[in-house]
């Protein structure tokens, strides 16, 4: 069953029930009560594994080659990504 915040208007307490969706309608027909809505936002990193990895090419808006997601390997840092560009721009030049 669902887990709800509620406020009561007379003390302002904050509070969580756990209730069924008819058990709610009834439990707000009380004139001191009001329910809290809340917003649970989670992001999630995995340090530039499989879950990043596929974020970043579905954000992608060109596709090459057949347009499959495949993995590159081993979880990087920011660190090692300068260190690659580093790299790349020392045989540019």
């Amino acid at each position: 069953m669902p887990l709800y915040t509620f406020r009561n208007k007379d003390t302002s307490e904050q509070y969580d029930k756990v209730m069924s969706y008819e058990e709610l309608q009834e439990y707000l027909k009380q004139k001191n009560i009001e329910q809290i809505f809340k917003m649970n936002i989670c992001r999630y990193s995995d340090n530039n594994g499989a879950k990043d990895q596929f974020t970043e090419w579905a954000k992608d808006p060109s596709i090459t080659g057949d347009g499959g997601f495949k993995t590159y390997g081993k979880a990087r840092t920011d660190y090692d990504k300068k260190e690659d560009d580093k790299e790349k721009n020392k045989n540019k030049s």
